[in-house]
């Protein structure tokens, strides 16, 4: 990715940078590795069931996570605006696994992309700066798996709760 004077503090505001705050040596690491890509509104992103190769960071646009029922309806998981600098398909950076959800341009996007095998070799050639971010990375995956369990907790309840009432209801 071409460094503009613009790059830097963009890339400053991104979650994902924050523990490399007030060092701008590592972000133009980072920024080094970026590509950037643009997509149209209606373009899907990634696809679920892929294998992922690298994540995003939503410069510009706002895209739609899709997930879908078990009758392959899709259905919308999250709304993610530029403004607020989200990260998504974090999971490939650190797995080969397919992807969880899909994730489509609601309008023209603008998204650098942080391929695995750059981000490793960051990590390999610098490793201060690769722990700081594979240390983010991790923070945000542990939160997505304790949404999850809990999500996943209220789901199990409801069902117990729903089998109970039938069960006195039935007697």
């Amino acid at each position: 990715m071409r460094i503009t004077p613009e790059t830097l503090p963009l890339l400053g505001a991104f979650p994902l940078t924050a523990p490399l705050a007030g060092d701008p040596a590592a972000l133009e690491l980072l920024a080094g590795i970026l590509e950037e890509r643009r997509y149209r509104a209606g373009d899907q992103i990634v696809h679920k069931g892929e294998r992922g190769d690298c994540a995003f960071l939503l410069v510009d646009g706002e895209v739609e996570v899709l997930d879908y029922t078990m009758d392959r309806e899709p259905y919308t998981r999250a709304v993610l605006d530029s403004a607020e600098h989200p990260l998504f398909g974090e999971v490939a950076l650190v797995g080969d696994g397919e992807r969880i959800a899909t994730v489509e341009a609601r309008t023209n996007c603008l998204c650098w992309v942080l391929r695995r095998e750059a981000f490793e070799r960051l990590g390999d050639q610098h490793p201060r700066v690769g722990l700081a971010l594979l240390r983010h990375v991790a923070h945000l995956l542990a939160g997505h798996l304790q949404k999850t369990n809990r999500d996943v907790l209220h789901l199990f309840e409801a069902l117990v709760l729903e089998i109970e009432q039938k069960a006195v209801g039935g007697r």
